[in-house]
């Protein structure tokens, strides 16, 4: 190969670039004499051990350091010279962790702020117009979707990484569920679903993170209103020793149990008509953080049933928590239920 046609190869490769012959530097380009591989040097004595390619064999590549740099090192035999070329190492950008998590949702959030101004601003006037409102009812449903999608990355973020605190304080548990349920109930109507649940007769007094407890159940029943093949849904609640309640949503999907039913969100390739699938990832952690868990089971009459475990405890917590992790949302029904409501029930004058 001609020393010109050298010269140009290594000046094309945008450098750093330079050409060896017997372990000796003979052709450098600028940016490879800068770093002191400059013509009658020896390799070895800037990258000692670095590997090069045989006569008439593969390409070699490598990490090497030189100038107190690391460095991508790729070299190949051609023609009696060895070419080899510099490029700085590829740097991986960190994995999404609970930053990454809880920026994504206060994006989502600080956008929702907009939308919502501009919606509360056309309400007057749209509600006039039944096929304008028709339409900004569909926007707001949206703005709900969006704020749950928001309000699950926070709570599993804070769930997956450990950061989220239990708060028990005194509860009533059958009371609370029997207050739940029938506001669930309510709306899964104008979805075409009835929701029917079954309490033990007596209080269960018990000490638990009931705003965590309830987001979980809203996560189960709005997961099993998706896909309730005959539009009925069952809770029960029932208390296994003295310190376990234990949360039963049933239903019958079309499909019967899948077959990965968890954690289809980090899934390669999922069907994102159904969300983003973080709602039985969030529910297991849920549980999981409140000595728990959660078991899906399937019946021979093709139901599901989601089995939802917590453990109580005798004394409250000296600290309130959950105020500050799940802010009071007198909106949060509407917002879990957003994916199977109607649009109907996000009319612009009633909620604007």
């Amino acid at each position: 190969m001609k020393h010109s046609v050298i010269k140009e190869l290594l000046e094309l490769a945008g450098g750093p670039a330079f050409a060896l012959r017997a372990g000796v530097v003979r052709f450098a380009d600028a940016k490879a004499a800068a770093l002191g591989l400059n013509p009658g040097t020896a390799l070895s004595e800037l990258m000692p051990g670095a590997p090069l390619p045989q006569p008439g064999g593969e390409a070699v590549e490598a990490q090497v350091v030189l100038s107190g740099r690391c460095w991508s090192l790729r070299a190949l035999a051609a023609s009696g010279m060895i070419l080899c070329f510099l490029r700085p190492p590829r740097t991986m950008a960190p994995a999404p962790n609970e930053s990454t998590l809880v920026h994504t949702a206060g994006s989502i959030r600080l956008s929702l702020q907009d939308l919502v101004l501009a919606l509360d601003g056309l309400a007057d006037t749209v509600c006039e117009d039944p096929a304008a409102a028709q339409q900004t009812a569909l926007a707001l449903r949206s703005v709900y979707r969006l704020r749950r999608t928001a309000g699950d990355l926070e709570l599993l973020a804070s769930l997956c990484a450990g950061t989220f605190r239990l708060s028990r304080q005194a509860c009533r548990p059958v009371a609370a569920a029997a207050e739940l349920c029938a506001e669930l109930a309510e709306l899964l109507r104008f979805a075409g679903c009835a929701l029917r649940w079954e309490l033990p007769q007596r209080e269960i007094p018990c000490c638990l993170d009931w705003p965590l407890t309830a987001a979980l159940l809203r996560e189960l029943i709005a997961n099993a209103a998706a896909d309730a093949a005959d539009g009925k849904i069952h809770l029960s609640l029932t208390q296994v020793g003295k310190n376990r309640l234990c949360f039963a949503v049933r239903n019958t999907p079309a499909g019967g149990l899948p077959e990965a039913p968890f954690h289809r969100h980090s899934a390669e390739q999922s069907d994102l008509r159904g969300g983003a699938g973080l709602g039985l990832s969030l529910v297991s952690a849920g549980a999981e953080c409140h000595g728990g868990g959660l078991l899906l089971s399937g019946g021979e009459d093709g139901s599901v049933t989601a089995l939802l475990t917590l453990n109580t405890a005798e004394q409250a917590d000296e600290t309130i928590r959950s105020l500050v992790q799940l802010p009071l949302d007198p909106e949060a029904s509407l917002t879990a239920l957003s994916p199977v409501l109607p649009a109907e029930c996000y009319r612009p004058e009633d909620l604007l």
